[in-house]
């Protein structure tokens, strides 16, 4: 059985990937949190509780374990919040050093270090995107991940921690919980709305695109370069490698309610937004593909539906 740390395994990304690798028998999961709350999931897994942005934390809470592998997943992105940027430089950057100088500590075998960085390290919304493009992130959350990616490559060259990153694109799912703090994501946000006002009203003209990975996928392709003989150390794009406008994905939802309650919804867009959004976004996900094979799903409609019925069974 491998031991598997998931580290933000209680938050968006983190809870798809602690139900995925629980209920399989093949791992022992803990998860590493800073914050205890419940997530809908029968799996079983065992919690720790650490600032990850203070090291002897991390040291006191991780020393009685010895795990084969570790998914990377914490990280502060709420941009909106008082002070984003101090918070982000340390749990983001410092949080994942204080995590890489633990693990590269082991006296025997060191675990394979998955990490989550963003697609935002690019600092780009068109064009083509491969990981050869020189990374020039726009704002804090994307910075604080390319100072994180340079530990996780200083680990690996001085202290030969293996290591896989991942460039995350938008990722979609069903909350696992309705107390998610992520309901301002897109496929969240308007399924919440389509639910609870039986309306979409997009603030924006609808035209911008993006590209998005259904979580599910995301668990798959992890496990798979999980159980790759040895760890790449490398950096890849994860992503579906097509893009959807903001109103392909409200139709999406729209479909959505139509086939769950039998009725049409309305979709409003802003008429006073004229501004226009190159739609040539390609993100490259061959030299992921090099390495893994996998096929992607389409699942937008089900887990707008998942939404609907979390919303209706809330507590």
């Amino acid at each position: 059985m491998k031991k598997i740390l998931i580290t933000g395994g209680l938050g968006n990304l983190g809870s798809w990937l602690t139900d995925y690798f629980a209920q399989q028998s093949a791992y022992e999961v803990h998860v590493l949190t800073s914050r205890k709350r419940s997530i809908i999931t029968e799996a079983n897994f065992q919690l720790i509780t650490c600032d990850i942005s203070d090291a002897q934390q991390v040291e006191d809470s991780l020393s009685p374990h010895q795990f084969d592998a570790v998914i990377h997943t914490a990280s502060v992105n709420d941009y909106f919040k008082p002070n984003f940027a101090r918070d982000a430089l340390l749990v983001n950057a410092l949080g994942t050093r204080n995590l890489l100088e633990h693990f590269a500590g082991y006296s025997g075998a060191k675990p394979h270090f998955v990490y989550f960085s963003t697609f935002q390290i690019y600092g780009r919304r068109s064009g083509l995107i491969t990981e050869d493009l020189p990374p020039e992130p726009k704002n804090d959350y994307g910075t604080t991940h390319l100072f994180a990616e340079y530990y996780v490559k200083q680990f690996y060259a001085n202290q030969q921690l293996p290591y896989t990153i991942f460039r995350l694109t938008n990722s979609y799912g069903c909350p696992k919980d309705y107390d998610s703090s992520k309901w301002y994501l897109v496929l969240n946000d308007l399924a919440r709305m389509a639910a609870t006002e039986e309306k979409i009203v997009l603030k924006s003209n609808g035209k911008a695109t993006r590209d998005f990975i259904w979580m599910g996928d995301v668990c798959r392709i992890v496990e798979k370069v999980l159980q790759l003989p040895q760890a790449p150390n490398n950096t890849f794009n994860i992503c579906g490698e097509q893009t959807y406008s903001m109103l392909d994905v409200a139709q999406e939802v729209q479909a959505a309610y139509q086939n769950e309650y039998g009725k049409q919804l309305p979709i409003t867009t802003n008429e006073q937004d004229t501004a226009q959004h190159p739609d040539d976004l390609q993100v490259s996900a061959k030299k992921l593909k090099s390495v893994v094979n996998y096929s992607l799903s389409h699942r937008f409609q089900e887990e707008a539906t998942a939404i609907f019925h979390l919303l209706k069974n809330k507590p």
